[in-house]
Parts: C-alpha cells; sequence; structure tokens
C-alpha cells in the first residue's frame, strides 16, 4: 500500500511540474462545466414536452391504471434527478477549490 502512495505522489509532481497537463485539466473542467449547462435544460425542456406528450396524471390514485402509476414515477423520479443535478457544477467548482488549495500547500512544501 505505501509503494502505491508514493508511486502516486511521483506521478502528481511529474503532472505539477508539466503545465500542459494542468492546462489540460483545467480546459478539461471547463468544458465539462459549459457541456453540463447546456445538456441540463435540454433535457429537462425534453421531459417536460415527454410529460405533457404522454398526458402524466398530476397524482396517483384508486382510479388511475398502473401504467398511469409508472408513468407519474417515472417523472417525479425525473424531475428530483433534474433538481440534484444542479448541484453538479457547484460540487465541481468545490473540488477545483480543494485541489487548488492541495496543490498550492504541494508546491510550497517541495520549494
Amino acid at each position: 500500500m505505501n509503494n502505491l502512495n508514493f508511486s502516486l505522489v511521483r506521478k502528481m509532481r511529474k503532472l505539477l511540474k508539466n503545465k500542459r497537463g494542468v492546462t489540460g485539466m483545467v480546459i478539461a473542467l471547463v468544458v465539462s462545466l459549459v457541456a453540463l449547462a447546456v445538456i441540463i435544460p435540454i433535457g429537462v425542456l425534453i421531459a417536460s414536452n415527454l410529460s405533457a406528450s404522454m398526458n402524466v396524471v398530476s397524482a396517483k390514485s384508486a382510479s388511475t391504471t398502473q401504467a398511469q402509476n409508472v408513468t407519474f414515477d417515472v417523472f417525479t423520479n425525473i424531475w428530483t434527478a433534474f433538481s440534484l443535478s444542479a448541484l453538479v457544477p457547484i460540487i465541481a467548482v468545490a473540488g477545483l477549490l480543494i485541489a487548488i488549495i492541495v496543490g498550492a500547500f504541494a508546491l510550497r512544501g517541495r520549494a
């Protein structure tokens, strides 16, 4: 286990020395955040159009069929997932900040 950690530290030091590698990671993060900002609203629009075209019931009741109950459950889960997906960019930025702080301490220790 200790060998694995030492190997990982060596690889991280090599990556931090390579300015292209750090720049590539930052660019990849920015591109993925922009892609998420585009994909999430498109997904919400598609789900909204699907629920309108399928005439999804607004609530389960004794008079609804099993298929209507299933579609209600599916779209309830979709809306829950979309509301949680709004947290993804916030978590990604927090991860980036943590990586910057840890990287700064690692670089300070080397100098």
